[in-house]
């Protein structure tokens, strides 16, 4: 059995103290995947496969004489094949320029932006946050006015929903994205299907007041939309 952990946003966790704990264990695994471009502010694309025994990858390597007729091709000992360009060279140079202590800092200040725009969420009785940020996602729904919480119209609220984050994608104002998230907490129906919005906090330039823009943006929206569904 090959264990492996996606940790393509868990990266983050590795360079701050206040989540290092959530990392327990991932030395077990057999692989792991992170992507910089995602957590160290550098261009996109940079993901990386992480492995315990790099000898393994052999398993899984592909060969071409057509390509590949030397004894050292990087192709005969990864599952990749041909010329690649010199991708470490961004978390490289990233690592160099701000060292440890400034990554942690990016990190810090991306989990104080999650914070605020949380409470932001929490503030607006039309806005209901649907998780509990644990690095840099906040997942709200927009709710109509007169929503009954004991008995929620979950149809409703979730066309409106879909036609918010549709105007948000027409308009290219903001961005938020949106997927169909089973409610398993019952923060709003059990185990209803809905289609919340969510905010990342990981852009270094996203300030309270863009947050509060944002946020009375959809609030718009959602009213329009409210006397059509």
């Amino acid at each position: 059995m090959w264990l492996h952990a996606d940790a393509c946003w868990g990266l983050m966790c590795a360079f701050t103290d206040e989540l290092t704990a959530k990392l327990d264990g991932i030395a077990d695994f057999d692989s792991i995947t992170v992507d910089p471009h995602k957590v160290m502010d550098i261009p996109y694309a940079m993901s990386a496969l992480l492995v315990r025994e790099p000898a393994a990858l052999r398993m899984v390597s592909s060969y071409s004489d057509l390509i590949m007729q030397e004894d050292y091709a990087f192709g005969q000992v990864t599952p990749f094949i041909g010329t690649k360009e010199w991708s470490s060279l961004k978390p490289w140079a990233m690592m160099l320029a701000h060292g440890r202590d400034g990554l942690a800092e990016m990190m810090r200040k991306r989990l104080i932006t999650t914070r605020t725009f949380a409470g932001l969420v929490d503030a607006n009785p039309r806005l209901l946050r649907l998780n509990d940020p644990d690095m840099t996602a906040v997942v709200f729904l927009y709710l109509p006015q007169g929503t009954d919480r004991a008995r929620p119209d979950v149809e409703r609220i979730k066309a409106i929903n879909k036609g918010i984050h549709q105007r948000i994608l027409d308009e290219g104002r903001w961005h938020f994205h949106q997927f169909s998230l089973p409610d398993d907490t019952g923060r709003l129906a059990q185990d209803a299907v809905l289609h919340p919005l969510r905010f990342m906090g990981n852009n270094q330039r996203i300030t309270e007041a863009h947050m509060r823009d944002a946020l009375d943006y959809i609030n718009g929206i959602g009213r329009q939309l409210e006397t059509t569904r």
